[in-house]
């Protein structure tokens, strides 16, 4: 099995994530007013958490505390498990909680691949706070991965592509046993702009009544700039629960921009956000 996740070095990537984002044309006002920092949004009164964030040789615990105490924002660590990634087995996972209990933050997983969860016990798992997943990863029939976050993904029929993307999706939300729906509505950049098409009223219904159905927070993720303002304003109306993430690798943890912004379109409230019970 082929490890995809060069996703730390992509999104570390300022200029390469940049033009992913200019891709999709509901980011393109949002873009141009993130240039001026008088008209950034506020941070909400209410408490705010980065749920998503990773670890990495730029970013130690000490340094994703201190970020989350400077500004203000709760900080959620999180770390993959799988082949290719530091967390195979319960004494992995174990040891991955119990060096974090040591900080005031959040203890939640990533799995990237489906079915990850064989590979622990589920007394073990309880102790996490939160797993939040994607479905940016692809399953192929020969057994390897399509990595569709990745810049040079190549998507020859936006419909075939959007059946596959969904019936994942689908998978992900149904049978995963995760608490956030992560990037939620992120498209590869050759159809980006094909966002609003694509992303269908029964599409997007699709996926909100699977997260009402078994209580999954949807993701706002502030690097791709998803869900868009209808998404997030119906989900609301349904009653889901939201949660902010950067998905960060370095200092842009707990730095939100696009989630503060739907927090004022959207009226988004405290009672609006998820919080995971800590163990």
């Amino acid at each position: 099995m082929t490890n995809p996740y060069s996703r730390r070095t992509f999104l570390e990537t300022t200029l390469v994530a940049g033009t992913a984002l200019v891709a999709q044309p509901h980011l393109s006002q949002a873009l141009e007013t993130k240039s001026s920092e008088a008209s950034a949004p506020p941070k909400p009164a209410f408490p705010v958490a980065d749920y998503h964030v990773h670890l990495s040789n730029t970013l130690t615990i000490d340094r994703a505390v201190q970020l989350g105490k400077d500004r203000g924002v709760q900080i959620g660590i999180v770390e993959h498990p799988g082949e290719g990634f530091p967390i195979h087995t319960d004494a992995d996972l174990k040891e991955y909680i119990d060096n974090l209990r040591k900080y005031p933050v959040r203890v939640g997983l990533q799995p990237v691949y489906a079915g990850w969860s064989k590979a622990f016990s589920k007394p073990v798992l309880d102790q996490l706070d939160y797993v939040l997943m994607d479905a940016l990863t692809l399953p192929n029939p020969d057994g390897t991965w399509w990595a569709i976050w990745q810049i040079d993904t190549m998507v020859d029929d936006a419909e075939a592509f959007m059946t596959r993307y969904m019936q994942f999706i689908e998978q992900v939300m149904t049978t995963e046993p995760i608490d956030i729906f992560a990037w939620p509505t992120f498209l590869p950049v050759p159809i980006a702009r094909q966002y609003t098409r694509l992303w269908t009223p029964k599409r997007v219904a699709h996926i909100i009544d699977m997260a009402r159905s078994r209580k999954l927070a949807i993701e706002i993720n502030e690097v791709a700039h998803v869900p868009d303002e209808t998404f997030i304003a119906r989900a609301k109306q349904a009653g889901l629960k939201f949660t902010f993430g950067t998905d960060s690798r370095n200092d842009h943890a707990a730095h939100f921009y696009y989630c503060y912004q739907m927090v004022q379109k959207c009226g988004l409230a405290d009672g609006d956000l998820f919080v995971p019970k800590k163990k």
